[in-house]
């Protein structure tokens, strides 16, 4: 990873706040995600875009500076690229990378081609990758050499893929060069605008209680709905207009991708960094002097346990966080780290805003009041979204008693992809989505996160199944039963740990199944220890108690295994 160009490399030419405001709003159904980049290179021309931390060179560009243009240049021609391999309108296209910034680039490609980007998490391996390959139909997959040679291996792992793109300038026999697709592509192509703004646009996989993955369908209304919120919000406040964000989210991650999407539209220039590199950070947080700075709750941590609070944040106005639960005291030491003088000795402390979301809704359903609002705080329900909380029977409960959120909306998902039965769980007949997420509302009508309705563990803001972690630890031929809780931990919010139930006279240790488990989960998702117990204890309709089961767990595994 190379250092950030200098901060003096920015070009901060920005167009006046009233055009910006005409372009996402009195121009709203112009924008949908087969227009996105082009009409943005139109608005904000050489503006900087990105500042990267690893040089580019593709035919187009070349270098670390990139401008809305350069931004605009790169889509085109690797959508020429992608055309020439056979894409076109429809088609599902996987993207599974490093942290790139060539993945957001494809994914903007496909939707200049009416096609269906599938950006999926790098840790997932080859089983899983033909699981999310076969169930979207994805016939052509764009890698980076770490995924291509380090986790796939041998392309017969994945045989539902036809054709290979690899990023840069060489790959290997039998896939082609990004680099040389896009040397001999156009340096424009016309977009394939659809039919309605309730075409599917994008497909985000994500963890879902059945035990698999599933796409939710994302249309391009859904894809545009937060940025022009956020676009009415920033008209209002020109003192922003020379922001800088330091982005280090992935951008496979749906709130990475949503954050990357919300500084695009809002012409803010992106710091990128490839990778969570803590010493990065503090490097590029005194060099270049960033405004705005978003994270989860275990990134935020992790900072603060790496020596946070010996470097210089006082540039920062805007701290953000989602992805999961934060508490106060985490947000009040935060903004401490980039508190700088006031008027008659005061202190200034910078914003904090916490957003609520959730890949079936593009990461846009909540945010709060720009400082500390209580812990769990998921704040203010933005519009256009309409929600209920409601009781195990649907109806909805008195303010301040939880339930169930659902949600409805145009940011909302419409179904998961080739998934009819998890759709119509999903989503009831009036079309609300059950969010699966159990909510209060509060004070002044914020609403509360308390807890999850199904078996979704949350660990460094990524989903993970604890039933999909059971099935696959009962492909074990000696797992009779296995059980996956959630265990707290003080970083990333909370790990997986699997009880499982051994066959009687078996010579098998849990040890042994832990291994077979590294087999065939991606490492986020593997159980950080399993326990073998006698029995599990199940409900009256046979599915693991999970909190007798976490009992148990907290009790029997040592301090130093449940938080290392």
């Amino acid at each position: 990873m190379s250092p950030l160009p200098d901060r003096s490399e920015i070009r901060f030419v920005d167009p006046a706040w009233a055009a910006r405001r005409r372009t996402f709003i009195g121009e709203r159904r112009r924008l949908n995600y087969a227009t996105f980049v082009d009409r943005l290179a139109a608005l904000y021309g050489e503006r900087t875009a990105f500042l990267l931390d690893e040089p580019l060179d593709y035919p187009g560009f070349s270098g670390q500076v990139m401008s809305y243009r350069d931004v605009a240049a790169m889509v085109n021609r690797v959508a020429g690229g992608l055309r020439a391999q056979g894409v076109q309108r429809g088609d599902r296209v996987g993207l599974i990378t490093l942290n790139k910034i060539e993945m957001a680039f494809a994914n903007f490609a496909c939707g200049k081609l009416g096609a269906i980007p599938v950006p999926m998490n790098f840790m997932l391996t080859p089983t899983e990758i033909e699981f999310v390959a076969q169930r979207a139909g994805i016939e052509t997959l764009l890698v980076d050499p770490f995924v291509y040679e380090g986790t796939i291996k041998d392309p017969s792992a994945v045989p539902s893929v036809k054709r290979w793109v690899m990023i840069g300038a060489e790959a290997p026999a039998g896939v082609a060069s990004l680099a040389g697709l896009m040397r001999d592509a156009p340096a424009y192509v016309d977009p394939v605008e659809p039919p309605s703004m309730r075409e599917t646009a994008l497909l985000f996989f994500t963890s879902g209680t059945t035990g698999f993955p599933k796409g939710a369908m994302l249309t391009h209304e859904a894809t545009m709905v937060g940025l022009h919120a956020h676009a009415r919000l920033s008209s209002l406040s020109p003192r922003l207009q020379r922001r800088l964000t330091l982005l280090v989210m992935p951008v496979a991650h749906a709130a990475g991708y949503a954050t990357m999407m919300l500084n695009l539209g809002l012409g803010t220039p992106c710091a990128f960094l490839s990778s969570f590199d803590t010493a990065a950070i503090f490097e590029a947080v005194e060099r270049i002097r960033p405004t705005v700075f978003a994270g989860t709750p275990a990134m935020y941590r992790m900072l603060l346990g790496a020596g946070a609070r010996d470097v210089d944040w006082s540039s920062i106005r805007i701290f953000g966080g989602g992805a999961d639960v934060f508490d106060d005291e985490l947000v009040r030491t935060v903004r401490e780290l980039a508190a700088r003088p006031g008027p008659i000795g005061r202190r200034r402390l910078p914003w904090f805003i916490r957003g609520y979301g959730m890949a079936e809704a593009n990461s846009y359903l909540a945010q709060t009041p720009p400082f500390e609002a209580g812990d769990a705080c998921c704040g203010w329900v933005m519009p256009p979204v309409k929600f209920r909380i409601v009781d195990e029977d649907g109806r909805d409960v008195p303010r301040g008693t939880a339930g169930e959120l659902l949600v409805k909306g145009p940011n909302v998902t419409t179904g998961y992809w080739n998934d009819p039965e998890a759709t119509a769980e999903a989503i009831d007949a009036e079309g609300w989505f059950h969010t699966g997420d159990v909510l209060r509302q509060g004070k002044w009508r914020m609403l509360y996160f308390v807890g999850r309705s199904g078996d979704i563990i949350k660990s460094g803001g990524y989903k993970i199944s604890a039933n999909e972690i059971d099935q696959a630890l009962m492909r074990h031929p000696d797992v009779e039963m296995s059980a996956t809780v959630g265990i707290p931990h003080a970083v990333k919010g909370e790990r997986p740990f699997s009880a499982v139930k051994l066959r009687a006279g078996c010579a098998t240790t849990a040890e042994d199944v832990l291994a077979f488990a590294r087999e065939r989960l991606a490492r986020y998702k593997c159980p950080r220890a399993i326990v073998a117990v006698p029995d599990i204890p199940m409900t009256f309709s046979m599915k693991p108690k999970r909190i007798a089961v976490r009992e148990h767990l907290l009790r029997e595994l040592p301090a130093d295994i449940r938080e290392g």
